[in-house]
């Protein structure tokens, strides 16, 4: 008897054993797992509330020759459908060799450095800014069911980063702790993951949680609180309304139309390419 409870106790530690040994490699492989968890998140309906208070009538050269107001592209849809207007030219600033939208550098170092206090790991930029160029030559490498068309990347408007941790990159981004830090708290921090996995057919890219776009405040925060993509986001900004998300107020505005609400103090102005402009302003 004794040999038996012996034997069951060792058959015991060594199931545990297999079981810790395998729970350690799926963790490890958080590109097998974090996926499948992320989808099964239930997020709640984006329900905007709207803003009330006076507004005043502005054309949009008076708006933009406001001191108050800055001109931007942070909410510029770019894919198949929507390509880059004609004559566009990505404003850039330089941080350790990569180049980006000026609007988005001190985000990114306070999500980077947020990220490394976070995990103990830190993010590096793979992949930046790109000319017209380096997209063809990147579609000639990758063809044209992973790349996108030239013109069609939001690589070249300046506004998309690829990241990645040490060892780390592409998909297996996601096996690293930092990897998931990102895809957790990026909205926190005014980017989005501009290609969620299960929405393919709505950005016409594969799931890719190394990509991250800047979309700005508050319009991060919803998006990702959400699961958005920005397609999805600007489809439900109703053109002419006015909307109210904690210290900001934004609405979808034609051109040919522009009402904003007095008093503010601060506002950011975005062409959606699709012949509107996204307005977003604080006050105080």
């Amino acid at each position: 008897m004794k040999i038996k409870k012996r034997y069951r106790i060792l058959l015991i530690i060594l199931a545990a054993i297999v079981l810790l040994t395998a729970a350690a490699v799926v963790y490890l492989h958080g590109e097998w797992w974090y996926p499948v968890v992320s989808a099964m998140r239930i997020t709640p309906e984006l329900k905007l509330e709207i803003a009330d208070g006076a507004t005043e009538d502005w054309t949009l050269d008076e708006l933009l020759a406001d001191g108050r107001v800055t001109l931007s592209n942070n909410l510029l849809l770019v894919n198949a459908s929507h390509p880059l207007p004609k004559g566009y030219e990505a404003t850039l600033v330089e941080y350790n060799g990569a180049k980006m939208h000026p609007l988005m550098l001190d985000p990114y170092i306070s999500l980077r450095d947020d990220v490394q206090a976070k995990t103990d790991v830190r993010i590096y930029v793979a992949s930046d800014y790109r000319t017209p160029e380096e997209q063809a030559a990147i579609l000639t490498q990758e063809g044209n069911t992973t790349a996108a068309q030239v013109g069609c990347s939001e690589h070249e408007a300046g506004l998309a980063l690829d990241v990645y941790a040490p060892y780390c990159g592409g998909i297996n981004f996601l096996r690293s702790p930092a990897g998931r830090m990102v895809n957790e708290i990026c909205g926190e921090y005014g980017f989005i993951l501009r290609y969620p996995k299960g929405k393919e057919d709505l950005t016409g890219i594969d799931y890719e949680p190394w990509h991250i776009r800047y979309v700005g405040q508050p319009h991060a925060k919803l998006i990702m609180e959400h699961g958005l993509t920005l397609e999805e986001y600007l489809d439900t900004l109703e053109v002419g309304t006015w909307y109210v998300c904690g210290e900001y107020r934004f609405a979808r505005l034609s051109p040919d139309a522009i009402k904003v609400p007095e008093g503010f103090t601060q506002c950011d102005i975005s062409p959606d390419n699709m012949g509107y402009y996204v307005v977003t302003v604080r006050f105080g």
